[in-house]
Order: structure tokens, then sequence, then C-alpha cells
């Protein structure tokens, strides 16, 4: 039997899988590179996370539910717990599974990453996490997988059949026993959606909320009040990393350099966005907005890379970079932003 690999590319945004799984699909796509530039565009963050003890986050938001849960117009989407998976017997899970990606579906399984030996929690404490599964070559009995892997990069991998089972039962047994949720396993199918332009309104709705440290989008459909809205996010990062710098005990659990990578991701994204709109006539080209944001995603990457190194060798220094950056990009983002309002307001 032929090996089987849906198409996909490496996803422009990593930072939280939702969007790496769901964009490595649609990005193979031309069709919608006018909906990804029309969007992307806001970012939230959590607010209470030294009251409450809860994970800091800092993350693209396109309103709820998030990109798993049916946002995406291009994916048809369908979910499973395990409550209706556990009666299917752990040898078939692999022809299962199989039968759906050779009809065009990508997989997404919710399992114990613990046991898959490319993970950097492999046979350590249980990591309940999503695994994208886009091919398999049933005669090595091996998914095509993408993942983050032991030295935390993003890349495509294999993994057996015996490793995914084994990840699988594991699930099974932290549900069971009531250690931890279940988060859904989820089914893709890219289907060709009617023309999408890029929506100008949309784009400007978004840079405007971003601009006030607000958001508009979905709000019939929850409270947004337990987070923090585009410029605000800048308050909350330095509250985050004052913490860090002071060994602040209410910090929860950490992860501070993904929060940096997510902050270049949206400048690097910002000045992508701008780069298109020029070349496809949309705006025109303007050398302060087009020069200012390449210089404010170069800041951005360097003020990740010297956290990385902070990481390695200590240095404490870096806590004052953090806080001459955030000002800055707190100051110039809005100049910047106003003038892309003005242009495409046109």
């Amino acid at each position: 039997m032929n090996p089987v690999q849906l198409p996909l590319l490496n996803p422009p945004l990593k930072g939280f899988l939702r969007w790496a799984y769901t964009l490595s699909i649609t990005s193979v796509h031309e069709e919608t590179i006018p909906w990804y530039y029309s969007n992307f565009i806001q970012l939230s963050c959590t607010k209470k996370f030294l009251e409450d003890g809860r994970q800091y986050f800092v993350d693209f938001f396109r309103g709820m539910p998030n990109e798993l849960h049916y946002n995406n117009p291009f994916l048809v989407t369908c979910s499973v717990d395990y409550t209706i998976l556990e009666t299917l017997q752990l040898d078939a899970w692999p022809k299962f599974f199989a039968d759906l990606i050779r009809n065009d579906y990508y997989c997404v399984v919710f399992l114990d990453e613990a046991r898959l030996s490319p993970a950097a929690s492999y046979q350590k404490e249980p990591f309940p996490h999503h695994l994208f599964l886009y091919g398999f070559d049933w005669d090595e009995s091996v998914f095509y997988a993408s993942m983050f892997d032991h030295t935390g990069v993003y890349r495509n991998l294999q993994i057996s059949f015996q490793e995914f089972q084994d990840a699988v039962q594991s699930m099974r047994q932290l549900l069971k026993e009531n250690l931890t949720a279940d988060h859904q396993t989820y089914f893709y199918k890219y289907e060709p959606h009617s023309p999408y332009p890029f929506d100008k309104t949309t784009a400007i709705d978004q840079l405007r909320d971003y601009l006030n440290g607000e958001t508009h989008l979905n709000r019939i459909n929850y409270n947004p009040d337990e987070e923090a809205y585009g410029i605000k996010v800048y308050d909350y990062l330095q509250m985050y990393y004052d913490a860090v710098e002071n060994n602040d005990s209410r910090l929860g659990d950490r992860n501070d350099v993904r929060h940096l990578h997510v902050l270049w991701e949206h400048k690097k994204m910002m000045s992508e966005r701008i780069g298109y709109l020029v070349d496809e006539g949309i705006i025109p080209y303007d050398e302060e907005l087009v020069e200012g944001y390449k210089d404010v995603t170069k800041r951005a990457m360097k003020l990740r890379d010297q956290y990385i190194r902070h990481e390695i060798r200590e240095d404490k220094a870096v806590f004052e970079r953090l806080r001459l950056r955030f000002d800055q990009f707190r100051d110039e983002e809005p100049v910047l932003m106003q003038k892309l309002i003005t242009l495409l307001e046109g």
C-alpha cells in the first residue's frame, strides 16, 4: 500500500498549535490568502494571572470559539470525545485514522504526548495534548505528524502506530481517573470557499479595537472582561515580566519565551500584511508605514532572541530591555496603525 500524505505547508504562525495546525492546511491554497491577511490583527492576554494563579497567555484573538472549534471558513470540522471513541478497540485506532486521512481528513488527536518519543515530555509526567496527523505509511506502520519536538522546534515527523496507541491508552487512563479533561479530537477537510477578497471593513474594525484596547468580535457568545486586548496587552506583559524578575510566588506555570515569540509573530504578521496590501494595490506604498513595521518586527525578534540567551546564561539586564521595548512599541504602534487605517479608508 502506497504512503498517503495530505498537502500542507509550513504554517506562518506557530505560537499556538490552533494556528499552526489549521493554517498549515489552508496556506496550501492561494484562495485563502486574502482571508488570512484580513485577520490576525488583534491580540489578547490573561489579566488575573497573579490573582488566581492561572497560567499567563498572550495570543492572537479572532473571537470565540478558537480555531479548533469551527472558526475557519475553509475547513469542514467534525469533533468527537473519548466517550464516543471508547467503543473503538485500541488496535483498531490506526486503521480508523488512516481511513479518515485516505478520505482527505486531517486529524488532530487528543492524547498523552509523554508517550511519544519526539516530544519534550517523553517519559515524564503525563502531557495531554493535540497531535496533528496528515498522512500514514501502512507498510511501515507510521503516521506522518506535525508537532513541537524535544528541542521546541515545530516540524513534520513520523510517529509509530505503537507509540500512537500507547499515547491513546494513556489518555484513556487519565480520563478514567479524572486526572484531566477531554479536549476532543478533531477532523478537518479543506473545502473551497466562495470568493473571499481582502475585507477592509474587518481589518479596520480589528485595527480600531487594537488601538482602543477592546474587542467587538462575537460578543454575543462570551464576556470579554477576563482578558486584555490590543494595546493594553503591553501593560500585562510588563506585569508578567516584572513578576518573573522578582520571583513572584503567585506566578503559575511559566512559558516566558512563548509570550515574546507570539509578540514577534504579531509584528511580523503586521509587516507582511502591509507588504501584501501594497503589492495588491489595496493601499499605496508609504515608506514610514512599511519601514516602521519592519523595524518594530526586527526589534521584537531581537528581544525574543535575547530572552532565549538569558534563559541559557542569566542576564538580568534583559528585563530593562523588555521595559524599554514595551514602552517603545506602545508609543509607536498607534501611529503606524492609524496611518494604515487612513490608507485603508482611502
